[in-house]
Parts: structure tokens; C-alpha cells; sequence
């Protein structure tokens, strides 16, 4: 059994041009708040956050020439993750990309493809892309898939890679992806969109690791994408003042506001900035 997300197209991704130890009687971190529904209901706030920027970043994956974009693109050599053309199977154009997630029996059988934006990094960057699931896709419970941003310190583009379960101390990496989950079944394939976040106040799993918080909706607003039709998913992090909880985290799904939070300490420096996805 294969599990195809069928395609994607990118139109474009655009910009707004020392770990810390807390003692033993400290008050908690912050966490950030859900502010959605605050935001949607002030329209200055709401055309702020969705203010246009200078887009840096387009794949319609119309030639080859585009996995030349990508420093790492995963399944390639196996045929997991291949161009497709034609308008039937592209949102826009005649060109997609298709990954194709092989049943492993819980084992890892990731594809993707992962670009570089520079070691200069950006403090605020908005993702689009287009993405629809195959009509067979079931992952089971949990896949990571949907796009990612990633902030990291330095200019190894590899930097932080391999670092599930582990917190972020502030001067080296955070990451969030929008991505869907089916919450041990409860909810059908492929289930709903939640952002699957990383940074260094996150909470601590149960089981004694740091995995992704799970940062959704309200409950009573998630969204359960259907398999076999395009979705526009796009989602911005804006980057934190070193020393201030004042960074963001928002999503959007074919073009209205889905979450929003605010309150992130995502960085303790400045070199840590959004350089890949």
C-alpha cells in the first residue's frame, strides 16, 4: 500500500524585509496564546498580519530545472518523489511534484525535498503552497507532512537536522510545520491541520522527551482536509526580539485565518533567523 500526497505547487514564499538556564524558583516560561479569533475580529490587525511582502522564493515544478532549488530532495533515487506534468495532475500550470510515502509498518519512509534561503536568514517569512492528498492516503496516525519553516543559527544548512525530541535552547534552531493529524483514529485520513512547533519554552512530552508541541484551533474549529481535492496551506513565523516574547506563529488554509498565536520566545540572538524550509 503507497500513501501519495498526489502533488504540490509552491507559488511563492515571501518576506517582511547561548542557551538560557532558569533557575529552580523561576516563574515558568511563557506560552504563547491562541489569538485567532481576537484577530479576526480587528481588521488593522488582521490586514497586519496578512500585509503582502517581497516574495524571494517560486516553484510551479514545471522542469527539471526545479529539484536544482532543493539541497536535499528525499526519494528521489527511489522514485518516491518525482515531477509530474500535465494540467490534470497540477493545481496551476502543468507541473507538480508528487511524493508517494511507502507503508513501512511504523518505520520511517520519508520523502521530501528541503531548500536553503541563505545564511542572511529573514525574520518574518510567509510559505504557500499547494497540496492535495491522494483519494488512498491513510498515514496511520501521525506523518509530518504539509511544509515546514525552520530557523537555525550560522550557515550550515544542515545545522539542527536529526533533532527530533530534543528543546531548542534559544540560540540555535526552531521549526514549525503545518501538518495534519488523526488523533489515534479519531478523526479521518488524513486528518486535521495543527502546527507541529519546536522552540525553546515548548513543553515537555510525558515520556520525558520534547517532542513538536501541538499548537491548533479552537476545538471547535478544526479542519479535517478531504483526500482528492487542492488546498492552499500557508504559514508565517515571525521571529521574536532577543530577550522579548513577542514573536508570532499563524496559519492559513485557502486563504482565510486558521490559528494564530503570540507570545513566542523563539530565539535568545539575533543569527538565529528563518533560513530553511
Amino acid at each position: 500500500m503507497t500513501r501519495d500526497i498526489l502533488a504540490i505547487w509552491i507559488p511563492a514564499i515571501a518576506a517582511l524585509v547561548g542557551g538560557s538556564a532558569v533557575a529552580a524558583d523561576s516563574p515558568p516560561p511563557p506560552y504563547p496564546q491562541l489569538v485567532t479569533a481576537e484577530t479576526r475580529a480587528d481588521l488593522k490587525k488582521l490586514a497586519a498580519l496578512q500585509q503582502p511582502g517581497e516574495v524571494f522564493f517560486r516553484d510551479g515544478f514545471e522542469s527539471a530545472e526545479s529539484l536544482k532549488k532543493y539541497f536535499e530532495i528525499r526519494g528521489l533515487r527511489e522514485g518516491h518523489a518525482r515531477l509530474t506534468t500535465g494540467a490534470e495532475s497540477a493545481h496551476k500550470g502543468s507541473g507538480a511534484i508528487q511524493f508517494t510515502a511507502v507503508a513501512r509498518d511504523g518505520r520511517e519512509s520519508g520523502v521530501g525535498a528541503t531548500a536553503w534561503f541563505g545564511p542572511d536568514g529573514y525574520d518574518r517569512v510567509y510559505f504557500r503552497r499547494y497540496l492535495k492528498f491522494a483519494a488512498d492516503y491513510d498515514q496511520g496516525n501521525l506523518n509530518h507532512v504539509g511544509g515546514g519553516l525552520t530557523g537555525v543559527a550560522g550557515a550550515n544548512r544542515w545545522a539542527a537536522m536529526g533533532s527530533a525530541g530534543i528543546r531548542p535552547q534559544g540560540d540555535d534552531r526552531f521549526s514549525s510545520g503545518l501538518e495534519p493529524w488523526r488523533d489515534w483514529g479519531r478523526y479521518p485520513s488524513p486528518g486535521y491541520m495543527f502546527l507541529y512547533t519546536y522552540w525553546m519554552d515548548m513543553k515537555r512530552d510525558r515520556d520525558g522527551n520534547y517532542w513538536g508541541n501541538m499548537l491548533g484551533p479552537a476545538g471547535d474549529e478544526r479542519l479535517v482536509l478531504q483526500r482528492g481535492r487542492w488546498y492552499c496551506l500557508e504559514h508565517m513565523i515571525q521571529v521574536n526580539d532577543p530577550g522579548r516574547a513577542n514573536g508570532e506563529l499563524a496559519a492559513w488554509i485557502d486563504g482565510k485565518l486558521y490559528i494564530h498565536y503570540t507570545g513566542f520566545r523563539w530565539r535568545t540572538t539575533p543569527d538565529v533567523k528563518l533560513k530553511r524550509f
